[in-house]
């Protein structure tokens, strides 16, 4: 988060004011996003934005440095080490010096460059070339194919091998995989159960040696990676369907999201967690618990308070729990795990849909129906019409 001069943290370098400076005014425009000097002037300094946004580095007695976002007037007590740089293209400001006289000002320079970093993206999904639901029965196979833009393969449910330039790889549930520009890769299923898998065909502006960490390498979804590629999976068939406004948009945003979640995919997470340790494995052990007891029972109608009961827990502590490690509400997230099942169960081929509704503990098939379409953009019968049953097939 970004510091203003107005919050408590300036008030070692200075303050803010409303009051308006009596003393001589001059306009400066602002351009050097990577000053080299700091300023330290002999009387208080009074700084206003006029236009744009800038920033005011300050430095203490120790040499530690802070950024402020000028907000308001910026008062700098007098000899306080300071530069200015705009965070826009260039900022204009007002300066003034609380004297009548010409103040002492000296300026120290710097061994390297001070510079802004802005925040703008790095990378760029420019344009998804195509996107496949794939439904694939056993024996089939692909034989494959090199092109010069990426590729992004998600096993939905069931296992799909694949090969790229002569190394073997194996997807399963809530999998994926990128394929880089030029590689030759096949596809396969060779298990006696069919698969569901994503397939999307993009170009971005990602050099391929800055990801190397990622190449040829199988990756699990967690909880918001899964939420993305489902909430692609739903915009894509919103756009066949409706064509709503912007949903091309989303898309590509999703992905573009889905893609910088796999770039930093191994990447630490942050150890200034201040969460006490006994804590977090209480519940981690709790939430493992209360997952087994989910799987076990997803064929029955199965109720947040069956879990409240099991567990000894309030509704208000299990809700807090599954937001924090699923980012859901217990009821939702029992839906989406019998939904899931549902999928699996029509995959494998040896149930009608009306069984696999009443296997799972749906009032009925078509509140079923209903809550699958929601949950994956599409009908039961739908997917069952998906599933493909030759050995091969075209991609």
């Amino acid at each position: 988060m970004y510091q203003k001069t107005t919050g408590p943290q300036f008030l070692k370098y200075g303050h803010a004011t409303d009051k308006v400076s009596s003393y001589p005014i001059i306009s400066k425009i602002l351009a050097n996003k990577k000053p080299n000097a700091l300023t330290a002037v002999s009387e208080a300094t009074y700084i206003r934005v006029v236009e744009g946004i800038a920033v005011v580095l300050v430095e203490d007695a120790n040499g530690n440095r802070e950024r402020f976002v000028i907000h308001r007037t910026a008062v700098i007590h007098p000899h306080i080490r300071y530069a200015l740089m705009p965070i826009t293209q260039s900022a204009m400001v007002e300066i003034s010096y609380q004297t009548e006289g010409q103040p002492t000002m000296i300026e120290t320079s710097l061994e390297s460059e001070i510079e802004y970093v802005s925040i703008k993206p790095q990378f760029n999904v420019s344009e998804i070339y195509s996107y496949y639901y794939n439904v694939k029965g056993k024996n089939y196979h692909f034989e494959g194919e090199a092109h010069n833009y990426w590729e992004l393969t998600y096993v939905d449910a069931g296992v799909l091998t694949t090969e790229i330039e002569g190394a073997s790889f194996t997807l399963e549930n809530q999998e994926m995989i990128l394929y880089f520009p030029g590689q030759f890769h096949t596809q396969s299923v060779l298990g006696e159960n069919a698969c569901s898998y994503l397939t999307i065909m993009f170009d971005m502006n990602m050099l391929p040696q800055s990801i190397e960490h990622i190449q040829n390498r199988v990756m699990s979804c967690g909880n918001e990676l899964y939420t993305l590629m489902n909430h692609f999976i739903r915009q894509s068939t919103i756009l066949e369907q409706e064509q709503s406004p912007f949903a091309k948009d989303l898309m590509v945003s999703y992905l573009q999201e889905i893609m910088i979640l796999l770039f930093q995919y191994d990447e630490p997470t942050s150890s200034h967690n201040t969460s006490n340790p006994i804590q977090v494995n209480f519940e981690n052990e709790m939430m493992d618990e209360i997952y087994t007891y989910i799987q076990a029972n997803i064929h029955r109608p199965l109720s947040v308070e069956d879990i409240c009961n099991q567990f000894a827990i309030s509704r208000s502590a299990l809700q807090l729990l599954f937001n924090k490690y699923f980012d859901m509400p217990p009821k939702q997230y029992i839906n989406e795990q019998k939904l899931e099942r549902a999928k699996h169960l029509i995959l494998e081929g040896k149930y009608p849909i009306t069984d696999v509704a009443l296997k799972l503990g749906f009032s009925s098939i078509h509140y079923f129906s209903r809550k699958f379409k929601q949950h994956f953009g599409f009908a039961p019968s739908e997917y069952a019409q998906k599933i493909y049953t030759q050995e091969k097939g075209p991609r």
